[in-house]
């Protein structure tokens, strides 16, 4: 009897893991962000972004780099990330101060004017921006609010709870952000101070509805914490200042309900802190909050503070993820059936 049971057990632990393809992608050394569009993979790094063919893997072109001039790039060291997204088949780069605007296999078309310290993603036409603004107590949080194509703004649509106010502390882990809320003239959110809550938005800022799902509380492990501190102490850019600011380093008592989000082929797809050794738990979603699915997929090494995305990727119900092999000092790119 306890060997079917142990048996049963292995086979539902597997019948929830889909394995993944992997790739070596021999030439990246540290990249920020991954989009996957048209069957081409965009990768971020630094102010280079390469493309490759998604059949075979092979690089197609690069461009972008540091500069001001048009096509090139400044990059925030302690701001916001550069960030890239679609718009209507044109790859749009946000670096500091400006949009740059591109064909998908990287040919310059335009750029314009933007905010030094704010990621904008264009929805219809407006803009979604992520950073910081005050609270209704005149404290500096992560916030996300809507502008006008002119770049008037027009409301505030979330205060997260990750302050960015000096001397603060460092409330661990970090509510989720959208790296991308912009979908079909929609605008999808996280309300991550609010549990499992979701809200959409059309591109006028007009709610057009709330996603509200149950979910278990996991109260924060003691491993979780010395990890925690060992990367501040080892890997984190404040590594210098660990013995200065490790009295901020203060945690929650339970995990966020949402870890990120990703929306693409009409799905939201959310990622959870519930983990299976290095494997993370992915819920699918319809637009409507009906869940379509729930399994384990393989994402690159937790970073206790960070304002950059994940790097992964979706579309046609495959998930992509760079994960680095640290042993190696390579990047893996993953490929992860989501439909199965």
């Amino acid at each position: 009897m306890k060997k079917t049971i142990f048996l049963l057990s292995f086979l539902l632990f597997f019948a929830s893991i889909n394995f993944a393809k992997v790739h070596l992608m021999a030439d990246l050394v540290k990249p920020s962000m991954i989009i996957v569009r048209d069957n081409k993979l965009y990768v971020l790094e630094k102010t280079t972004i390469s493309i490759y063919s998604i059949k075979d893997m092979k690089l197609l072109t690069k461009f972008g780099k540091s500069g001001e001039g048009p096509g090139e790039f400044m990059a925030r060291p302690y701001g916001p990330p550069m960030s890239m997204s679609f718009v209507n088949g044109e790859l749009v780069v946000n670096s500091t101060n400006k949009l740059s605007y591109f064909t998908s296999m990287g040919k310059f078309i335009r750029e314009r004017k933007a905010f030094a310290n704010l990621v904008l993603y264009q929805v219809k036409d407006n803009f979604i921006a992520i950073g910081p603004s005050p609270d209704d107590e005149g404290k500096f949080r992560i916030s996300i609010r809507l502008y006008s194509n002119d770049l008037k703004e027009i409301k505030k649509l979330f205060h997260t709870n990750i302050s960015v106010n000096p001397r603060d502390n460092f409330v661990l882990p970090l509510s989720a952000i959208t790296h991308n809320p912009s979908y079909k003239d929609m605008i999808v959110i996280p309300e991550s101070n609010k549990d499992f809550v979701i809200s959409i938005f059309d591109h006028q800022g007009r709610r057009l509805s709330k996603i509200e799902k149950n979910f278990e509380k996991v109260n924060i492990p003691k491993k979780f914490r010395l990890e925690t501190h060992e990367w501040f102490k080892k890997y984190s850019p404040f590594k210098q200042f660990y013995e200065n600011i490790k009295q901020f380093i203060k945690f929650k008592e339970y995990f966020p309900a949402v870890r990120d989000l990703y929306i693409a082929d009409n799905r939201i797809h959310v990622i959870t802190y519930k983990r299976k050794g290095e494997l993370w738990e992915c819920v699918i979603l319809d637009m409507k909050g009906k869940e379509i699915n729930r399994l384990f997929v393989p994402l690159d090494r937790y970073v206790p503070f960070t304002y950059y995305a994940i790097l992964y990727s979706i579309e046609n119900g495959k998930m992509y993820s760079l994960i680095e092999d640290e042993d190696e000092e390579t990047w893996d790119l993953h490929i992860t059936e989501l439909n199965k």
